[in-house]
């Protein structure tokens, strides 16, 4: 695939991302997650919640090298509220000094997810089909929607609240579940925007995996989005997910970069440590 088509979808990738990041924006419950969605970046933090999952900047963009200053003005809500923040960037494609001020003021790479598109024009999934004792639905009922988050949250390792205004509060968002001998065993959500859907949350529990549940899942819902107009499909995966979305026809475009504060400035943000007024950021 040429390169200019792999930064297209890659970039594609990121602002579905960017979407369901700003979507936290909608959601009705407290403290409300506040949304700074600028041409220079995307912020969200949500104050009074030490959770990394509701606190996040991403899709930096500058004409000029980011200098560590400009990196630690964009983090002031966070110092100032004592709050846990993720900075993402689609590596290859971010602006000249991000990287290198990031590690300055005391942030690290946590590594990257693997950016993955599907074109669904003429998709024809090849996947081995499910047990005839499984079921996949969109979620409505409110036990039903209790029941994804629950496997979602447990496969996850994470706080239940947080990862609800993911997936059971967020108006933007679709919910789908599995369900195996009358449980429900897997979850996932989507999210659609512009012709293009994005997966997100994909679980399942571990006494039900090696089945094809998780697989056909996304089958199901990506079948839905197709017919609401979607085009394209896009998600993040880790190493162990690439060889299942690579059997449902995802290809590689790009790697999502996660950074997350270092030892130093993660005491800086707990509050263990008065804010430096000199310019020494290590």
């Amino acid at each position: 695939m040429p390169l200019e088509d792999l930064t297209t979808l890659a970039r594609a990738v990121e602002r579905n991302w960017r979407s369901a990041w700003a979507a936290l924006g909608l959601v009705d419950a407290e403290p409300r997650s506040v949304v700074d969605d600028t041409s220079a970046f995307l912020r969200v933090y949500t104050p009074g919640v030490s959770e990394s999952l509701l606190n996040l900047v991403m899709s930096y963009r500058s004409s000029e090298p980011v200098t560590p200053e400009a990196t630690l003005a964009t983090l002031s809500p966070y110092l100032e509220r004592r709050l846990p923040v993720q900075w993402w960037l689609l590596l290859g494609d971010e602006p000249a000094g991000l990287r290198e001020s990031l590690r300055v003021i005391g942030m690290e790479s946590w590594g990257g997810a693997t950016a993955l598109a599907l074109p669904l024009e003429a998709w024809t999934p090849s996947f081995h089909p499910p047990a005839p004792d499984l079921e996949f639905l969109r979620v409505a009922t409110w036990e039903q929607r209790m029941a994804a988050l629950r496997v979602i949250a447990e496969v996850f390792f994470v706080a239940p609240e947080p990862m609800r205004r993911w997936t059971v509060d967020n108006p933007a968002f679709s919910l789908y579940a599995a369900r195996w001998q009358g449980r429900v065993v897997a979850g996932l959500t989507t999210l659609q925007r512009d012709g293009v859907v994005g997966v997100y949350n994909v679980a399942t529990l571990g006494g039900a995996r090696r089945r094809g549940i998780a697989g056909n899942l996304v089958i199901h819902a990506l079948r839905e989005a197709t017919r609401e107009g979607a085009r394209l499909a896009t998600l993040t995966a880790t190493p162990q997910a690439l060889r299942l979305y690579s059997e449902l026809g995802f290809r590689s475009v790009g790697v999502i970069e996660q950074w997350v504060p270092g030892p130093y400035l993660a005491r800086r943000l707990n509050g263990a440590l008065e804010e430096q007024t000199d310019r020494s950021y290590a």
